[in-house]
Parts: structure tokens; sequence; C-alpha cells
């Protein structure tokens, strides 16, 4: 019986982990055309996107939110760049990607692929049972951690390596009435 038990834990978390990113529509940038310090570029299945460029420090130095269900053109003049590496961040619901781009002299370019590309974690809480689910496409390690309402640690799951990390906490056997998910 426990053996069916635990088996219908898996099928559940392994059928609301595909459920959650099924539904998920989320966004590709493509490189349209790069004309001395203008770039060009298309975002393909969006929603709602942030768009923000930063320099090299990570200093925000321009955000606009894209608001669309259609493909979306935009183009951006860097002339008052000076020469650097800049980078240009998409963040939709699911996940963050940033591209960097190359002001050098009059020219701009922007890569064609993402030079990293974090998915984002979901959570549903129901009844006291917590359902984490996070798509780590590179399997980075993974390490989940449960914290009291007084910052103690009161979980640590082991380093995840999966492509798909699931996991369901009953947080109704904590000690505590508020813990908080990291």
């Amino acid at each position: 019986m426990k053996k069916i038990s635990k088996y219908s834990l898996v099928l559940v978390v392994t059928l609301i982990t595909m459920n959650m990113f099924a539904g998920t529509v989320d966004f590709t940038l493509d490189v349209k055309k790069e004309q001395g310090k203008l770039v060009t570029f298309s975002l393909n299945q969006s929603e709602k996107i942030d768009l923000s460029i930063y320099d090299a420090e990570g200093k925000m130095i321009h955000s606009e939110n894209v608001n669309s269900p259609k493909s979306v053109n935009r183009t951006y003049d860097l002339n008052a760049l000076p020469e650097g590496i800049y980078f240009l961040e998409a963040e939709s619901n699911s996940k963050v990607s940033r591209y960097e781009i190359s002001v050098v002299g009059e020219t701009a370019l922007l890569s064609e692929d993402a030079t990293t590309e974090v998915y984002k974690p979901t959570f549903l809480n129901k009844n006291g049972l917590v359902w984490v689910n996070m798509l780590n496409l590179d399997k980075s390690p993974v390490t989940i951690k449960i914290y009291d309402n007084e910052y103690n640690e009161i979980y640590e799951s082991a380093t995840l390596l999966d492509q798909n990390v699931a996991k369901v906490f009953d947080i109704n056997n904590f000690q505590t009435k508020n813990t908080l998910l990291w």
C-alpha cells in the first residue's frame, strides 16, 4: 500500500509539472539587422516581456515593458553609448535571458544566442502541500531550502542535478506556522 501511495505522489508531481510548463508560452529573440549603432530585433510569442539594458557594471541604462501576444520588433539606437560591453535582458514570467551587446567604434553587435538563460521556479501551495517545479535545462546544481519566519533553516534538499526539478513539501509537518521557501 505504501508503494502505491508513493508512486501516486510521484505521478501527481509529474503531471502537475508537465501541466505548469505546458501552459507557459516563452519567447525567442531574433536579431534582424545591425546597422552602425542601430540594433533591430524581434520578440516572438511574447505576452509580457520586460526589456532592460545594463552596462558592464550592472547599472540599468534603459528599461521598457512589452505587452503583446504577437511578434514585436524593436530598434535600439545605441549611438549615445561609449565603447564597451552591454547586456540586453529579456524577462518573462518563466525565464530571464541575457544577450551581449558589443559596442566597438561606430558599430553595435547583439549576440544571436543568449549568454545566460535562467528558468524561474513555479510554486503551488494547496492545503499545506507546496509543489516546487523548475526547468533546469543545463542541469546545474539546485538546492532547495526552507526557512521559518526567523530565517532559521528547517530543511535543505540534497543537491539536485535533474533537468526538471520537482519536489513536494508537506509544510503542515513543520513545527512553526510561518515558513518561507527559497
